[in-house]
């Protein structure tokens, strides 16, 4: 599993005859010291720096082109002290749960379309019924679950779409079983890449603040001084409350083996407990 405990910004400023000034910012990491990070950053910036200067093309990383860069929050561990999950916080301020071999699988559904009057085709003045938006994702899960007895599966609503986590076995998040699985059960393409780069799979524990009405945060980790630092634990504070009246997943279906893995039992627990699937909070 590879989330850094230490990032630094390293700052380059080309200039270039006729063409104005060129900024490159890099962002590297360490699990050493925040130094070792800076030295990474600052060297990796004037590379490209000098590569800006000669006119070449430069490579850019996207999205789950590489770990994120996530303040580290806390761990979860079996009884026997084996470490299986460490617990960051993103950008825009939720909880994620990092795992080392439970397999998470995050699963979009398309918006349904809005209420027809039922008048429109041929009486009534009530709003026509629509299909539960998650019933056709569901059937899909429950059809492969279907074809492989030998998994136990827990399905969960979530606000855009489901979640589904396999609880007797472990898997390894670069192996072809498990990127098979993702693939067959229609996984977001970017949570897969994400789960590739930091070798572990993710789950959302808390909610996004938007749908609750709340703002992201205005900046982001790591620090730039101990007033933004400051900040940000405000906005941590107030987003804690906030979140209070909602819940993140609900859980809905348990297909297959009934059997439990006991590393997956611990991120179960803890999962369960912080996302509120025993409530009837609204999800978000």
């Amino acid at each position: 599993m590879i989330i850094p405990k230490y990032w630094a910004k390293g700052k380059k400023i080309v200039a270039r005859p006729g063409k104005g000034n060129f900024n490159v910012i890099n962002w590297q990491w360490s699990d050493a010291s925040v130094d070792d990070a800076r030295q990474k950053a600052e060297s990796r910036a004037a590379e490209i720096a000098e590569k800006v200067l000669r006119g070449e093309t430069l490579d850019r990383y996207g999205y789950a082109d590489r770990p994120l860069r996530e303040e580290i929050k806390g761990s979860i561990q079996t009884p026997f002290q084996n470490e299986v999950g460490i617990i960051t916080r993103n950008a825009y301020g939720s909880l994620i749960l990092n795992s080392t071999n439970a397999m998470f699988i995050d699963i979009d559904i398309p918006e349904p379309p809005k209420p027809q009057k039922a008048g429109w085709f041929g009486g009534g003045e009530k709003d026509s019924p629509v299909a539960d938006k998650y019933l056709p994702a569901v059937q899909k899960v429950e059809t492969w679950a279907g074809k492989h007895p030998e998994y136990g599966i827990r399905i969960y609503a979530t606000f855009a779409g489901l979640r589904c986590l396999i609880t007797n076995t472990v898997f390894d998040p670069k192996s072809e079983t498990a990127l098979g699985i993702l693939g067959e059960l229609e996984s977001d393409p970017l949570y897969v890449r994400l789960c590739k780069a930091q070798e572990c799979f993710r789950a959302r524990l808390t909610p996004k603040p938007w749908r609750c009405g709340f703002r992201q945060p205005r900046d982001r980790f790591p620090w730039e001084n101990p007033r933004v630092e400051a900040d940000y634990r405000q906005w941590e504070k107030k987003y804690e409350a906030v979140i209070s009246k909602y819940s993140t997943c609900r859980l809905i279906r348990q297909l297959g083996a009934a059997d439990v893995d006991p590393d997956i039992e611990a991120i179960t627990s803890y999962h369960d407990r912080v996302t509120c699937v025993a409530s009837n909070l609204p999800l978000a």
